[in-house]
């Protein structure tokens, strides 16, 4: 097992940014649960609902390499500081939308809006940020398991934040406090002095380290679509396989999506700092992974075997993306550390969009089809990785 430098040097500095982490997958995953709350009091359709959750996806889209370029020269607490307020913005204003009757529809559509402006806005600087702060005070053998464990604080809170509606026995203003309350976790980051930030370089190679990190880009982006691919079809393709009524269908696929949550924590805790420092190994072993779960899930001929490919695959995607996160900050000078892992927020972001996108029309043509080009797409990745150098410390292009 690797042991962390920065755990015992920087007094938790892991878990104090992971704890950190947490609200953003907190603020996710609850406004998701309290759709049909919101939906039920300002009166909205799905498809408006629908838009207002389209809308925060590029507010982050944008903002998350945003702020890798332009937060650096803070110190991390004060930016982080920053985040929290944008984000509990987002939250007091979704919350006036809810508890205020005497706002009329628009106005309501309004302040959803805004809100998810703001939410995004904020939440998409936090992982970039706490990424570049592990890749600085952490060895770079050590770099996999930390990041792994940052992942696993933003898949915490997206669990917590589907059960938020737990609170809702003591009615509607129980979650919403809890909600507005989450960012003040982003406190609890250490107060890191800035990058260091050198002059501009002027030789034209400010985008070297892009071009450097695009296969990785490009992995993290496949890995992601065909997450999207997953979660779009899965209760779809469990009601048509096994004939199945829609709530024992939407049952099965919100156990499944729970057994995945678990999976993905538990190997980000537990297998990720155990595996060692080969990161092109790890990384071609996630893949397959991936791959191997996908294969399982369209051949499955049970509901549990369904729920096993599912968790393999899971457990692919928790092991590959810690992995090709730590190649792809080991080829980008620190300064732009920070700027890669926004730019590969984004990707993460768009890929799961597009894939939800295509999951649909390939459902559409074969229920099966969605899991065997998730299985295909993560074989042929895993091949292709053992041509790909994992550690680039001599390219440092500015």
């Amino acid at each position: 097992m690797i042991r962390t430098g920065a755990w015992s040097r920087e007094g938790g500095l892991v878990a104090r940014l992971s704890l950190a982490a947490v609200p953003v997958g907190f603020g996710q995953s609850a406004v998701l649960a309290l759709v049909p709350v919101t939906a039920d009091r300002i009166g909205l359709d799905a498809a408006a609902m629908g838009a207002v959750a389209f809308l925060g996806s590029i507010v982050f889209l944008l903002c998350a390499p945003a702020w890798g370029h332009c937060g650096t020269g803070w110190r991390l607490r004060r930016l982080f500081l920053v985040l929290a307020a944008l984000m509990a913005l987002g939250h007091g204003l979704f919350g006036i939308a809810l508890t205020l009757d005497a706002l009329p529809a628009a106005a309501c559509f309004a302040l959803l809006v805004l809100s998810r402006i703001a939410y995004g806005a904020g939440a998409a600087g936090v992982m970039p940020h706490a990424q570049a702060a592990l890749v600085r005070e952490t060895p770079e053998a050590a770099r996999p398991a930390v990041l792994g464990q940052l992942s696993a604080g933003l898949s915490t809170g997206r669990i917590l934040g589907s059960l938020v509606m737990v609170v809702g026995i003591l009615g509607l203003a129980a979650p919403l406090v809890v909600l507005a309350a989450s960012p003040l976790l982003l406190l609890a980051a250490p107060d890191l002095a800035r990058a260091h930030r050198p002059a501009p370089a002027r030789d034209g190679r400010n985008r070297g380290w892009m071009r450097a990190g695009a296969p990785l880009f490009g992995i993290g982006f496949a890995l992601t679509f065909g997450l999207g691919q997953i979660q779009i079809v899965l209760g779809l393709f469990l009601q048509q396989r096994f004939g199945l009524g829609a709530p024992a269908a939407a049952g099965l696929g919100g156990a499944t999506f729970a057994l995945v949550a678990v999976t993905m924590i538990l190997t980000q805790l537990l297998l990720v700092p155990r595996l060692g420092r080969d990161l092109g190994r790890n990384l071609r072993l996630g893949l397959a992974g991936f791959a191997c779960g996908a294969a399982l899930i369209a051949c499955a001929a049970a509901p549990w075997m369904a729920m096993l490919g599912a968790a393999v695959a899971a457990a692919g995607i928790a092991l590959a993306t810690p992995n090709y996160t730590a190649s792809l900050v080991a080829r980008v000078p620190e300064h732009r550390q920070a700027a890669a892992a926004g730019w590969l927020s984004s990707v993460h972001v768009l890929g799961q969009g597009i894939g939800a996108l295509c999951g649909g029309a390939a459902y559409a043509i074969d229920p099966a089809l969605p899991f065997w080009t998730c299985a295909a797409m993560g074989a042929a990745l895993a091949a292709g990785t053992a041509l790909l150098p994992m550690r680039a410390a001599d390219h440092r292009a500015a």
